[in-house]
Protein backbone atom coordinates (compact mmCIF):
# COMPACT_ATOMS: atom_id res chain seq x y z
CA UNK A 1 0.00 0.00 0.00
CA UNK A 2 1.33 3.43 -0.98
CA UNK A 3 0.07 6.55 0.78
CA UNK A 4 1.45 9.92 -0.31
CA UNK A 5 0.56 13.59 0.26
CA UNK A 6 2.13 15.97 -2.29
CA UNK A 7 2.04 19.74 -1.91
CA UNK A 8 3.81 22.84 -3.16
CA UNK A 9 5.79 21.96 -6.28
CA UNK A 10 6.16 18.26 -5.38
CA UNK A 11 6.25 15.62 -8.09
CA UNK A 12 4.96 12.24 -6.92
CA UNK A 13 5.68 9.19 -9.09
CA UNK A 14 4.52 5.78 -7.88
CA UNK A 15 5.25 2.58 -9.82
CA UNK A 16 4.02 -0.70 -8.35
CA UNK A 17 3.90 -4.14 -9.89
CA UNK A 18 2.60 -7.52 -8.71
CA UNK A 19 3.51 -10.60 -10.74
CA UNK A 20 1.38 -13.55 -9.68
CA UNK A 21 3.14 -16.62 -11.04
CA UNK A 22 2.37 -19.28 -8.40
CA UNK A 23 -0.74 -21.46 -8.30
CA UNK A 24 -3.40 -19.64 -6.25
CA UNK A 25 -1.21 -16.53 -5.84
CA UNK A 26 -2.93 -13.39 -4.53
CA UNK A 27 -1.89 -9.76 -4.85
CA UNK A 28 -3.13 -6.22 -4.27
CA UNK A 29 -1.53 -3.05 -5.62
CA UNK A 30 -3.14 -0.21 -3.65
CA UNK A 31 -2.36 3.51 -3.57
CA UNK A 32 -3.88 6.55 -1.90
CA UNK A 33 -2.60 9.94 -3.06
CA UNK A 34 -3.56 13.50 -2.19
CA UNK A 35 -2.04 16.42 -4.11
CA UNK A 36 -2.55 20.14 -3.52
CA UNK A 37 -1.08 23.49 -4.59
CA UNK A 38 0.80 22.84 -7.87
CA UNK A 39 1.87 19.28 -7.05
CA UNK A 40 1.85 16.57 -9.72
CA UNK A 41 1.11 12.88 -9.18
CA UNK A 42 1.45 9.94 -11.53
CA UNK A 43 0.51 6.46 -10.35
CA UNK A 44 1.18 3.31 -12.37
CA UNK A 45 -0.16 0.08 -10.89
CA UNK A 46 0.39 -3.20 -12.70
CA UNK A 47 -0.89 -6.66 -11.80
CA UNK A 48 -0.17 -9.76 -13.88
CA UNK A 49 -1.74 -13.21 -13.46
CA UNK A 50 0.32 -16.07 -14.88
CA UNK A 51 -0.91 -19.14 -12.98
CA UNK A 52 -4.07 -21.13 -12.31
CA UNK A 53 -6.16 -19.55 -9.56
CA UNK A 54 -4.05 -16.39 -9.44
CA UNK A 55 -6.12 -13.38 -8.32
CA UNK A 56 -4.98 -9.76 -8.31
CA UNK A 57 -6.35 -6.24 -8.07
CA UNK A 58 -5.06 -2.71 -8.72
CA UNK A 59 -6.79 -0.04 -6.58
CA UNK A 60 -5.88 3.65 -6.91
CA UNK A 61 -7.62 6.66 -5.37
CA UNK A 62 -6.30 10.21 -5.84
CA UNK A 63 -7.69 13.46 -4.46
CA UNK A 64 -6.81 16.71 -6.24
CA UNK A 65 -6.97 20.15 -4.62
CA UNK A 66 -6.06 23.63 -5.84
CA UNK A 67 -4.06 23.58 -9.12
CA UNK A 68 -2.64 20.09 -8.62
CA UNK A 69 -2.70 17.48 -11.40
CA UNK A 70 -3.04 13.72 -10.99
CA UNK A 71 -3.01 10.74 -13.34
CA UNK A 72 -3.56 7.04 -12.76
CA UNK A 73 -2.64 4.21 -15.10
CA UNK A 74 -3.84 0.84 -13.83
CA UNK A 75 -2.74 -2.08 -16.00
CA UNK A 76 -3.75 -5.72 -15.84
CA UNK A 77 -2.41 -8.70 -17.77
CA UNK A 78 -3.43 -12.36 -17.75
CA UNK A 79 -1.55 -15.19 -19.47
CA UNK A 80 -3.40 -18.16 -17.92
CA UNK A 81 -7.10 -18.88 -18.54
CA UNK A 82 -7.72 -19.58 -14.83
CA UNK A 83 -6.12 -16.35 -13.57
CA UNK A 84 -8.15 -13.22 -12.90
CA UNK A 85 -7.01 -9.64 -12.31
CA UNK A 86 -9.08 -6.48 -11.95
CA UNK A 87 -8.46 -2.76 -11.64
CA UNK A 88 -10.13 0.35 -10.30
CA UNK A 89 -8.94 3.95 -10.36
CA UNK A 90 -10.63 7.13 -9.18
CA UNK A 91 -9.38 10.71 -9.33
CA UNK A 92 -11.35 13.66 -8.09
CA UNK A 93 -12.06 16.19 -5.44
CA UNK A 94 -13.22 15.67 -1.90
CA UNK A 95 -16.86 14.59 -1.80
CA UNK A 96 -19.01 17.60 -0.86
CA UNK A 97 -21.41 15.32 1.05
CA UNK A 98 -18.56 14.17 3.30
CA UNK A 99 -17.64 17.81 3.94
CA UNK A 100 -21.24 18.74 4.73
CA UNK A 101 -21.58 15.86 7.18
CA UNK A 102 -18.42 16.81 9.08
CA UNK A 103 -19.34 20.50 9.08
CA UNK A 104 -22.79 19.59 10.47
CA UNK A 105 -20.90 18.02 13.38
CA UNK A 106 -19.17 21.33 14.13
CA UNK A 107 -15.97 21.25 12.05
CA UNK A 108 -15.06 24.26 9.94
CA UNK A 109 -14.35 23.58 6.22
CA UNK A 110 -10.56 23.42 6.66
CA UNK A 111 -10.83 20.99 9.59
CA UNK A 112 -13.27 18.83 7.63
CA UNK A 113 -10.93 18.65 4.61
CA UNK A 114 -7.98 17.81 6.87
CA UNK A 115 -9.94 15.02 8.56
CA UNK A 116 -10.96 13.47 5.23
CA UNK A 117 -7.42 13.65 3.83
CA UNK A 118 -5.78 12.24 6.95
CA UNK A 119 -8.39 9.48 7.17
CA UNK A 120 -7.65 8.44 3.61
CA UNK A 121 -3.90 8.43 4.19
CA UNK A 122 -4.09 6.65 7.57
Amino acid sequence: ISKVFGHGADTVMIREKAILSGKGARGLVKSRVVVEDEALAEVVGITEGHAPGARGHVDCVEIVKDQAVASAMPAVKVTHPQAQVTHEAAIGRIDPKQLETLMAHGLDPEEAVEMIVMGMLR
